[in-house]
């Protein structure tokens, strides 16, 4: 099954696969790599997501990549509708600043240590963050009308992919995009 995505930001989207191919591999730090420029040391909150993976019991296994093609304004993702729209949505989280959504998306092979708590990973985004680039409360998230292009851009190409109407007081640079399945 192919779905494109036709928009001149759709590239924009394609490390969002890469991501949740990361993150359920085990690999927390691809929120480090993703939102390194609203991060002061993205190395150090690298350092910081694996060590907080290993004490929530994740366990690092093989990554499988996902398969996509990005041509000049499309995006073809030859995967089934449901893992875009979990990519998607782990993007539009990890932009948004929602980092504990890493948790949910890990697989879990061993115990957590005693102690741990989902809370943990949004501590580490509070720890690393520049001043301005979200907010400094534990749960509190990035308005999407204000957030970057990238989170806005993902968000309504999964209201589509999920069959809703896209209803947004936000701006979609460069107008809608348009999206096909097949």
């Amino acid at each position: 099954m192919a779905i494109a995505i036709m928009h001149p930001g759709a590239r924009l989207l394609a490390p969002a696969l890469d991501a949740l191919a990361d993150v359920v591999a085990g690999d927390w730090t691809s929120a480090a790599r993703m939102c390194a420029a609203r991060l002061r040391d993205p190395s150090a909150c690298a350092l910081d997501l694996d060590a907080a993976a290993t004490r929530a019991g994740v366990a690092r296994s093989q990554h499988q990549p996902y398969r996509y093609r990005v041509h000049h304004r499309m995006l073809v993702v030859d995967e089934h509708p449901a893992l875009l729209c979990a990519a998607l949505d782990l993007q539009m989280k990890l932009w948004m600043g929602q980092w504990d959504a890493l948790e949910l998306v890990a697989p879990s092979s061993g115990r957590p240590v005693q102690g741990w708590r989902p809370s943990e990973v949004v501590e580490v985004r509070i720890r690393h963050q520049r001043p301005d680039a979200w907010s400094s409360r534990l749960y509190a998230c990035q308005n999407l009308s204000v957030a970057p292009t990238t989170a806005r851009l993902a968000h309504h190409v999964l209201t589509k992919l999920d069959g809703g109407v896209v209803l947004h007081r936000y701006d979609v640079p460069a107008g809608p995009a348009a999206v096909h399945v097949g």
